[in-house]
């Protein structure tokens, strides 16, 4: 799979991950939903489709599923030196760190710092600047703690 598919699936895993965080819908479903009514659909007038590998989505989803929120929401709380918890941050900021800690705890060891670039480039589209380096600093400390 090329490089710009998996970004585009991991762009996808963060929208149905921020969904399922909105909605507390089941995340199966959604994926489901997503596989059934959008993929390939155009989303403009240049003829854009909304492309994703379908594997690699449903493995990103079921790492996601292993992550125990709680616990991953103390270890967060314990980093971050400001008086506003993980369970309050906004949805896209948790939807990308759950998305990119799942498959970061599940990737090959080699692949870790070319899969965070990939997180956090995609983090930029959604995200200022000084929210990207937060979520980029408690990745990299949540990592290389847990190695």
């Amino acid at each position: 799979m090329d490089n710009k598919l998996k970004s585009k699936t991991r762009l996808a895993a963060i929208q149905l991950i921020a969904q399922h965080l909105i909605n507390n819908q089941d995340i199966d479903l959604i994926k489901d939903d997503f596989d059934k009514n959008y993929r390939n659909t155009v989303l403009d007038e240049n003829s854009i489709k909304i492309q994703y590998n379908v594997n690699f989505l449903s493995k990103l989803i079921n790492y996601f599923k292993t992550i125990d929120f709680s616990g991953l929401s103390k270890e967060i709380n314990n980093i971050i030196k400001f008086n506003r918890t993980f369970e309050k941050w906004d949805t896209i900021n948790q939807a990308i760190i759950l998305t990119s800690l799942g498959e970061l705890r599940n990737c090959d060891k080699t692949k870790i710092n070319i899969i965070l670039n990939d997180y956090i480039e995609i983090s930029k589209s959604f995200v200022t600047l000084k929210e990207t380096k937060l979520i980029n600093s408690i990745l990299d400390k949540l990592i290389h703690e847990n190695k």
